[in-house]
C-alpha cells in the first residue's frame, strides 16, 4: 500500500495501535495564530499531519531527557 507521494503506508486497523505503542485520545490545546500557521506550514512541508508532527516535536524533546 502507498500514498500518491510513493511511500509506505501502514494499513490502519480500529483499536489497534499504528505509529506509536499506544492509541491517541483527543485533547485540546490553546495555541496563538501564528504558531498554528507555522504548524500547518511545516506540517506540509513534512507531508504529514499537524498531530504527528506535534506529537514527533513532543516525542524528541521527551527523549533528549
Amino acid at each position: 500500500m502507498t500514498t500518491t507521494n510513493g511511500r509506505k503506508t501502514k494499513k490502519r486497523m480500529r483499536g489497534v495501535p499504528v505509529d506509536h505503542e499506544e492509541l491517541k485520545k483527543p485533547h485540546t490545546i490553546w495555541l496563538t495564530g501564528t504558531t498554528w500557521k507555522w504548524l500547518q506550514l511545516s506540517a506540509k512541508d513534512s507531508s504529514t499531519s499537524v498531530v504527528e508532527l506535534v506529537e514527533k516535536i513532543i516525542r524528541a524533546e521527551i527523549s533528549k531527557d
